[in-house]
């Protein structure tokens, strides 16, 4: 293959996919041949079907770099490890590998794609917007809505900047070359960021560590904006890293993180549910008029409330639990987000045994406090969100799309952790980068009314144990019929 390339068509900050995506426009070719040509000696052995592995863009280790470096005039693989490093350098010990910093599926900005130009800062995880152009980065075909690979891939593609679909992220002809371009500029903050990152490569400040996690980052706000709080700890009596696994120091983790919870409750019982207690009584006792009627409207608030409970803490039954505030959160941990709360865990014990040889349960305890009080809120916000149509079609989402709704409530945080050797003090920046707007007073209602309590108070409560007795003591057929009716009525609100 006789390869028509100039060195002046790869721009700063540029991924291997639109490069490869040029070189196959202009030599009029598809991935499968370029990967032949400047594949390793491995993948040209390979007879038959060639694994996504081969085909990766982070560390192009199924290419032989030494040819592509000679054909294209370019370092790739240095521009590759340049780019990669100057975005990951502050984050770097918290995985072990690159891939988790950079999304598996091609992520684009339609602006930017119109100069042939697509960017490592639009792959990078922390980024969820163009820092070009501002433009919210697309993810998804927009013409058959599939994912394309970030790969050196036919899978989802077909000619050069083009979908199996059809769709065309940017229109070009062979001679196009002459429009293809970078950006103007980038976003300033995130620029110096860069710039910094790039001029501490070759240190390690063993004095502070960031904390962050990939999927709940936004970087283009982090580097933008002052902390949100500072939290400054003087050393005291530190525990041993065997501590970290005792059950007594694992309990008492458990009771800050379950009184965190119940702050949360306190808090919108005050307000938000403080003239709803009774709408969520009628519903977590299974209360109506009597058996020959069907169940009340669902009030959208106590809806929210007590499916927030049943997913946060994962419990079987939505019904029956005493929801008033003052035993409702004694022993119980939110374990739907126990993985990250484990990770963050995870993190600040490791940075404290290398700087320490200690553990400082303190400021642990605090970063914990941190994470579940955020994400209480905004869970019980993203359930309100669908409380309206839900509480009136008496449906409840699957336990797949109740992980979406954690995942968008896991609030964007960073922390950073500096640690002051002269003093032997630490103190801790706490960055909130995601705000959920607030939808506590959306809906209304429709048991606000003087007489809605004293009604609901009248009420019988039918809850499938009272039931099952009722036919224990009584097999009627009315009793067989009402327990149908509670059992059809229980499943439609049970995930």
């Amino acid at each position: 293959m006789n390869v028509v390339w100039r060195k002046e068509w790869i721009n700063e900050y540029e991924s291997p996919w639109s490069v490869f995506e040029k070189l196959a426009l202009v030599n009029l070719t598809d991935r499968n041949e370029i990967l032949k040509v400047f594949g390793s000696t491995h993948v040209k052995n390979i007879k038959h079907h060639i694994g996504d592995n081969q085909r990766e863009l982070l560390q192009l280790n199924g290419f032989n770099v030494e040819r592509l470096h000679q054909t294209l005039d370019f370092n790739l693989q240095e521009h590759n490890n340049k780019n990669i490093q100057s975005l990951i350098t502050p984050f770097s010990e918290l995985y072990s590998s690159w891939e988790h910093w950079f999304h598996p599926n091609l992520h684009w900005c339609s602006q930017c794609m119109e100069g042939g130009f697509h960017s490592w800062l639009h792959q990078f995880r922390l980024f969820d917007e163009c820092v070009f152009h501002d433009l919210k980065l697309n993810h998804v075909c927009p013409g058959c809505r599939s994912a394309v690979p970030f790969l050196l891939s036919n899978r989802q593609l077909e000619h050069a900047f083009q979908c199996k679909c059809g769709h065309a992220f940017a229109n070009f002809h062979v001679s196009s070359w002459n429009e293809w371009r970078s950006p103007d500029q980038m976003n300033p903050d995130v620029l110096r960021w860069l710039q910094a990152n790039q001029a501490s490569m070759m240190t390690s400040n063993m004095q502070s560590k960031w904390i962050i996690h990939a999927e709940h980052c936004n970087l283009k706000r982090l580097v933008k904006e002052p902390p949100e709080e500072i939290k400054v700890f003087h050393s005291d009596d530190s525990l041993h890293r065997g501590d970290y696994f005792s059950n007594r120091f694992q309990k008492e983790l458990l009771r800050v993180i379950s009184g965190t919870v119940q702050r949360v409750v306190e808090r919108l019982f005050q307000d938000s549910l403080q003239n709803h207690q009774h709408c969520i009584t009628q519903l977590m006792e299974l209360r109506k008029s009597n058996e020959a009627i069907e169940f009340p409207e669902i009030c959208p608030y106590a809806y929210a409330y007590i499916f927030w409970r049943k997913s946060i803490l994962k419990e079987e039954n939505f019904y029956g639990y005493n929801s008033l505030r003052t035993t409702l959160i004694s022993d119980a941990e939110p374990l739907i987000i126990r993985d990250l709360l484990e990770y963050f865990s995870d993190q600040v014990v490791s940075y404290q045994m290398k700087i320490l040889q200690r553990l400082d349960a303190r400021i642990l305890s605090w970063i914990l406090e941190k994470l579940v009080l955020q994400f209480s809120e905004n869970f019980f916000c993203t359930w309100l969100e669908i409380a309206g149509k839900r509480s009136k079609e008496i449906s409840v989402p699957s336990w797949q799309e109740i992980e979406k709704m954690r995942d968008q409530s896991f609030p964007s945080v960073a922390f950073k952790y500096n640690f002051d050797e002269s003093s032997s003090s630490s103190s801790i920046e706490y960055y909130h980068l995601s705000k959920i707007e607030s939808t506590l007073n959306k809906f209304e209602c429709p048991y606000q009314h003087e007489s809605a309590k004293g009604d609901i108070q009248s009420m019988i409560s039918y809850m499938p144990q009272k039931v099952a007795m009722l036919i224990m003591n009584n097999p009627s057929d009315e009793n067989k019929m009402l327990q149908k009716t509670v059992e059809t009525y229980v499943k439609k609100l049970n995930f």
